[in-house]
Formats: C-alpha cells, sequence, structure tokens
C-alpha cells in the first residue's frame, strides 16, 4: 500500500523491484508523483552490501507527520531468541520499525510473538525516539478476536 508525504512530494512503498524473482523479499522505495527520482532506502545494509539487504520483508510503510520518519513492519533480524508458535506459517509482517527518509536511525518498536501489521502514526504525534515506549492498555479499547492487544504510547 502506498503512502503520500505529508507535504505531497514523495510516495514510499515497498516493492521487490530489486529481486522480481524473489516473492519474498520486500524493501522500501519513495519516488515522486510525477515518476522521477525512485530511490530505494536501505534499511538492513547499505547500498552493495552482500546479501543482508535483499533479505528485509518489508510492509506497509508511511510516512510521520513531519516527513522526516518512516514506520513499518518488518522480519528484519530473522533470527529471534524467541519461540515460534507456528513455523511454518506465513507471516508478512513481523515487528514495527522506525528509519529516516536516508535510511539511518533504524529503531525496532516492538519484539513479540504477535503480528505487528498495518501500522499507522497517530495524527499530531511528533517522533521522540528518546520518549518512545511500550506503553500499558490506554485509549479505546479494540474489539475482535484479540489476545493482548500491543499499544505503543509516544509521549511528547
Amino acid at each position: 500500500m502506498p503512502c503520500w508525504s505529508p507535504k505531497g512530494d514523495l510516495i514510499a512503498f515497498s516493492s521487490n523491484r530489486h529481486n522480481p524473482d524473489d516473492v519474498s523479499v520486500f524493501s522500501i522505495y519513495v519516488i515522486k508523483p510525477d515518476g522521477s527520482d525512485l530511490r530505494r532506502i536501505h534499511v538492513a545494509g547499505s547500498e552493495g552490501s552482500n546479501d543482508i539487504v535483499d533479505r528485509e520483508r518489508i510492509n506497509h510503510v508511511c510516512f510521520s507527520e513531519d516527513g522526516e520518519w518512516l514506520l513499518f513492519s518488518s522480519n528484519i533480524g530473522g533470527v529471534m531468541a524467541e519461540p515460534v508458535s507456528w513455523p511454518n506459517q506465513f507471516q508478512p509482517y513481523g515487528d514495527l520499525f522506525v528509519v529516516r527518509l536516508d535510511g539511518s536511525g533504524l529503531r525496532k518498536l516492538t519484539c513479540n510473538g504477535y503480528e505487528n501489521g498495518t501500522p499507522a502514526w497517530h495524527p499530531g504525534c511528533e517522533l521522540d525516539l528518546g520518549t518512545l515506549r511500550l506503553g500499558s492498555e490506554t485509549g479505546d479499547k479494540l474489539k475482535g478476536q484479540f489476545d493482548e492487544p500491543l499499544w505503543i504510547s509516544c509521549d511528547i
């Protein structure tokens, strides 16, 4: 799913265009609305670094309100010390991460056995990584088939 930047000057999306024969790896790309300046955001390694960059499975990219950060779900890291409940189940999401538009400042926001998919920024939330923390259950209760919903709060 593509996401427009707040200023409307960029569109972020995930794609496997760097390796079209492998449908399991997706990276972040940004492009101008007129189709120019297509650029890959290298999250898991620098451009040209062996295969670590091509093992990303990044989905559901969205811009922060200030347009400086991208929030996304991914399986970056791949090997976890956590137990796997369904080892052969396809899991397209993984954990939540943020990264700057230049690929720097990568930070993992979640580390759990849940599917942390389709993230979104709360309107008016400026990112201050110094105060970002896993929070308690606050706000409206989610309705549906959930076990222990995860709330991430950003104290500004």
